[in-house]
């Protein structure tokens, strides 16, 4: 496979040079792809949907025609993660190659609208709260914070080694690697997979290790990009290929994630198509949503191709940073942070 020259959506210097280093080590041999035949359903019918992500990276996106869930296929190989999240990854996605203990990976806020949704269902007296994934601990300092004056003890797993030390540095309890790094401090009373399980090379593999860190009463918040709800995403500028990144080895809807979920054994909780989701261990791992088809995945990918509602916010979105542009040229830099402040 090889990559297009113009990418999907607009990259800063930083991830240009990201960019090229990562299709330099694919272009050697330094990382390698592998090939997905097989949905977690276990069929190997697919429709292929994409041949390239946002970043213009040559990888495949397919289809189950059997249960829905869309896979990455061929993608960057397991063997590969562990240095490309430590060495690409944030460089590529964020632009950020120093980070500091005020680098937000996920929205600001996040952490606290992560208490919110979980509130009514914490139990009482001190939280052990553990994220895997973790950055550098943003969200779970947010977390505890939203939860005071109730005390709450955080840990952390993060890849990158950068942002582990920043982490640390911050005063959070992050380990290097993943989540089986916390076992030692288990059980913890919530555990958070804020944007982590579509990364999952081998989900179910991956959640059941997750399972272990808990104890009966322990409540997974699961948060994933989910792809029925792009028409509301401006950060994907409305657009499927934007949402797209080879960094995702799944993408979900809430049913089909329900259902991986269920293979590791859970039981959703609570949920929307977002997706955020709470789930708790359940050993017979019942999945309690009726799966979406393939023709719903298909219908509604069309159905954003095609909607003039979405188009319109497509325009308005690009139109942005157009205007923004031409009004600073116009005002002067000064002036136009100035009414951007007022604003």
């Amino acid at each position: 496979m090889t990559a297009a020259n113009r990418t999907p959506m607009r990259l800063s210097p930083v991830q240009h040079r990201f960019r090229e280093s990562l299709l330099g080590k694919l272009s050697t041999g330094v990382y390698e792809y592998e090939q997905v035949d097989r949905c977690l359903c276990g069929s190997t019918s697919s429709a292929l949907l994409a041949t390239e992500d946002r970043f213009g990276i040559p990888v495949g996106t397919v289809l189950c025609r059997s249960c829905g869930l869309c896979r990455t296929s061929p993608r960057l190989a397991a063997k590969n993660l562990p240095s490309f999240y430590n060495e690409v990854y944030h460089g590529l996605h964020q632009g950020i190659t120093q980070p500091d203990p005020a680098s937000v990976l996920f929205r600001v806020g996040q952490g606290r609208a992560i208490h919110s949704y979980l509130n009514d269902l914490l139990p009482d007296g001190e939280l052990r709260v553990a994220e895997i994934g973790c950055g550098t601990g943003s969200v779970l300092r947010e977390f505890q914070a939203a939860a005071a004056p109730r005390a709450v003890m955080l840990f952390g797993c993060e890849f990158a080694d950068s942002f582990v030390a920043v982490g640390r540095a911050a005063g959070t309890d992050i380990r290097g690697g993943g989540p089986e790094t916390l076992r030692e401090s288990a059980p913890f009373d919530i555990v958070i997979m804020s944007h982590v399980a579509e990364h999952f090379p081998r989900p179910v593999e991956a959640l059941r290790e997750v399972l272990r860190l808990g104890h009966p009463g322990t409540l997974y918040y699961v948060e994933v990009p989910g792809i029925m709800r792009i028409h509301r995403k401006p950060e994907y500028g409305f657009r499927f290929d934007r949402y797209l990144t080879l960094a995702h080895t799944y993408h979900f809807t809430l049913s089909t994630l329900a259902a991986t979920m269920a293979r590791a054994g859970y039981e959703i909780v609570r949920g929307d198509e977002e997706v955020r989701s709470v789930f708790k261990a359940e050993p017979r791992g019942h999945p309690a949503l009726t799966p979406d088809t393939a023709d719903q995945v298909l219908d509604y990918l069309h159905w954003l191709d095609r909607s003039w509602r979405v188009r319109i916010s497509r325009a308005r979105h690009e139109a942005r940073p157009f205007a923004g542009r031409i009004l600073r040229k116009a005002l002067g830099a000064r002036l136009y942070r100035k009414l951007r402040r007022l604003a």
